[in-house]
């Protein structure tokens, strides 16, 4: 079966209907006078929004005066940079130019460099010096995006726009003005009428996470509906995407983060304005704090397992601290512990503190072993700041594709939150041979099987057959999973999957993590083929940037029945976030393999005395 059309069938027939129903329906807008397009959506014959509520001021910062509200003073306009991207864009600013990547268009009517410049003056108490355009900002946007025309209208821009405008309205009343409000209450209603249900996961708990938290801001049946409809759809929708283990369906620590510290913003407006505090609301926040806490490496990083730019979601530690904060009714953050200034602890400040759950678990998970079956991650931490994050699980939802990657059998280590062997991450989401290499099994620490052409070269196959920028064809499922300890203080985990059943393979992997100790540990790599045809195989080893070729030097490899077998170096890439890449050096171990069963057997002896000058690589999440 092609990739297209496995694809097709996985996302299944219901919401291919829905998915060409939300593009007929956007292609419709664009062809149709605004006025129109609007009064469709529902909010055309609206002249005056409902009334705006008054019961956020604990969030109102009136010793916080406005910024200038003056024109751009810098001949060259506004600088932005999006995705480590920057451009100069003169006054007026384009908010649509088809010359630039889609994405960084899509930050541009985010608004989130807006929120940026909040949370700046809420810490500090003055405003960033670019925020003097803020004002003139926010009414161009109005007048230069017509309803329907352009990414300021999808429903993803819409939803995390409508959030951030509420945050400046709230901190600063009078930037809340009518015109204003009511290019608020048009864009929820039409956001209300264009959900983005048909793709489900992340998006669609933005559209209803914004659609609650704007629909409480207003006054009136209309505003009352928006709001019950939203909460009640958010709740089912929690119940389908959360897993049992707490993580999110997607399987990526950045959209786990980002829905994470959603809910806890709703969580905070629910309480301030009706000391509501849905108990299906507080438990999903319970149990996505657990998750985020139970994958927090040392240094507040996360396994880069699917899509994981380090800049798609505020830090973990950021979310984590509010989350707990107000599951344990704080009413803010602790000094100097991250984001105990800004919104985020005016939130926690604006809705009554009383306790909620009982308190977390110690800070960092104790040495032992951390088995996530739902997510399919396992992290082995024997102790000594060792870290072993290992990949063997359901790679995605069959119908939502978009943020996975090759990855299955993959493994990440790391000390004292330094990585020592890491995934390539992810810089970019355009289509392009950054995003094909990223998503694909050669970027990742696995095991690939290929079969050998006529023409010489090689098919390697993908268990997650990856195509485009968010597709997948087949899906490898997996098996056999496990961990446990070891004699001593030693410890393992091993899986398997179904990716290579299609061409008569199979693949079974062990990770031993043993002699453990301050600045030492072997790592061993124990992987079973069984093949009825015969293959070829390659063994990636990806360092960390800045880490020498001899942390490798100590590798042993045992293949007693591999045929022509090379090992080579390779110089690839290390994505910090997106657009931001660092060199690496990457090892493969390859051969061809007849039909048969075969053990292969790398133990690999690590001492990082000499790597003491290393430093940190950045935080992902």
């Amino acid at each position: 079966m092609s990739p297209l059309l496995r694809t097709l069938v996985d996302i299944g027939p219901r919401r291919l209907q829905r998915r060409l129903r939300y593009s007929l329906r956007q292609r419709l807008n664009r062809s149709l006078p605004p006025s129109l397009a609007l009064a469709l959506a529902g909010a055309g014959s609206e002249n005056h929004p409902p009334s705006w509520r008054s019961a956020l001021q604990p969030l109102a910062a009136p010793e916080l005066p406005l910024p200038p509200g003056a024109l751009p003073s810098s001949p060259e306009g506004l600088r932005f940079t999006f995705l480590n991207q920057p451009r100069q864009l003169a006054w007026p600013i384009p908010w649509n130019d088809p010359a630039w990547e889609r994405l960084w268009q899509f930050h541009l009517h985010y608004f989130d460099w807006a929120r940026t410049w909040l949370d700046h003056a809420l810490s500090s108490g003055h405003w960033p010096a670019e925020a003097e355009a803020l004002e003139p900002l926010l009414d161009h946007w109005i007048a230069a995006n017509a309803p329907g025309r352009g990414d300021g209208w999808h429903s993803y821009t819409l939803s995390l726009r409508s959030r951030n405008w509420i945050w400046l309205f709230r901190c600063c009343p009078a930037l809340a003005t009518p015109e204003r409000l009511r290019s608020l209450w048009q864009q929820l209603r039409w956001l209300q009428a264009h959900p983005e249900h048909c793709h489900g996961g992340n998006h669609w708990l933005e559209n209803l996470t914004a659609l609650a938290v704007g629909s409480l801001q207003f006054e009136g049946a209309p505003a009352r509906r928006m709001q019950d409809r939203a909460l009640r759809l958010l709740r089912r929708e929690l119940a389908a995407q959360l897993l049992a283990d707490g993580g999110h369906e997607e399987r990526s620590a950045s959209y786990h983060l980002l829905m994470l510290d959603r809910l806890v913003e709703l969580a905070c407006t629910l309480a301030s304005l009706s000391g509501e505090r849905p108990a299906w609301l507080l438990q999903a926040i319970a149990a996505m704090g657990g998750w985020a806490r139970a994958v927090r490496l040392e240094g507040g990083q996360a396994p880069r397992f699917n899509d994981s730019a380090a800049d798609a979601a505020p830090p973990l530690d950021v979310v984590l601290a509010f989350a707990e904060a107000f599951l344990q009714g704080r009413s803010a953050l602790a000094e100097g512990s991250p984001g105990s200034r800004g919104l985020r602890r005016r939130l926690l400040e604006s809705a009554a503190a009383r306790p909620l759950l009982a308190p977390p678990p110690a800070t960092q998970p104790a040495p032992g072993i951390t088995d996530l079956p739902a997510t399919g991650w396992t992290i082995l931490r024997p102790g000594h700041g060792w870290e072993l994050a290992f990949r063997c699980g359901i790679p995605c939802p069959s119908h939502l594709p978009s943020h996975a990657h090759s990855d299955q059998l993959s493994l990440e280590l790391s000390h004292r939150g330094r990585w020592l062997l890491s995934e390539a991450g992810t810089s970019r989401y355009a289509v392009g041979p950054e995003r094909a290499y990223e998503r694909s099994g050669a970027a990742h620490n696995v095991l690939q099987l290929g079969l050998a052409s006529s023409d010489g070269s090689t098919h390697w196959i993908e268990p997650v057959q990856v195509w485009g920028a968010f597709r997948a064809g087949r899906k490898a499922q997996p098996r056999r999973r496990g961990c446990g300890t070891l004699p001593g203080d030693g410890c393992f985990v091993q899986g398997s999957h179904d990716g290579f059943d299609h061409h008569g393979a199979d693949h079974q992997r062990r990770v031993e993590l043993s002699g453990v100790a301050a600045q030492r540990l072997t790592l061993t790599l124990h992987d079973t083929v069984t093949t009825t045809v015969p293959v070829l195989f390659r063994i990636w080893w990806h360092l960390a940037p800045e880490l020498p070729r001899d942390l490798l030097q100590s590798l042993r490899v045992e293949a007693p029945t591999a045929r022509h077998l090379s090992a080579s170096w390779h110089g690839t890439l290390f994505a910090h976030g997106f657009g931001q890449r660092s060199p690496r050096h990457s090892y493969c171990l390859s051969g061809s393999l007849p039909a048969g069963q075969h053990h292969l057997s790398s133990v690999l002896p690590l001492t990082l005395a000499p790597l003491a000058a290393s430093q940190p690589c950045p935080a992902s999440g």
